[in-house]
């Protein structure tokens, strides 16, 4: 796979992202970024002075950072609606694709 994809990809995420950002009026609030982000954040905030709510904290930031991951994967955008939905579907494709193919990689069985 070549790191141009990748690096297209990402480029393509943050200009939608400023795009959504700027017809919503939320600049990355809502989006996958703001959820990755805070769930980031959260992992240095957890207090392990009592372990059930530390163990809470830690599921509950990882199925924040998850669902985050989610919604950058499958460009959830909510100016795809309608007929630009084909966009949101070819994309999320191409990531899908990009994804499996650094997973891949990392396994040493790809192609490339």
């Amino acid at each position: 796979m070549k790191t141009s994809w990748l690096i297209g990809m990402v480029m393509l995420y943050v200009m939608l992202t400023v795009v959504s950002g700027i017809s919503e009026g939320t600049y990355f609030g809502g989006t996958g970024i703001a959820t990755v982000w805070s769930a980031m954040h959260s992992f240095q905030t957890i207090e392990v002075t009592n372990v059930f709510t530390a163990i809470v904290d830690i599921i509950v930031n990882i199925k924040d950072l998850f669902i985050g991951l989610f919604e950058i994967l499958t460009w959830k955008f909510s100016f795809f609606t309608g007929v630009w939905l084909i966009f949101r579907w070819l994309f999320t494709a191409i990531s899908v694709g990009i994804v499996v193919s650094l997973l891949l990689a990392l396994r040493g069985t790809s192609s490339a």
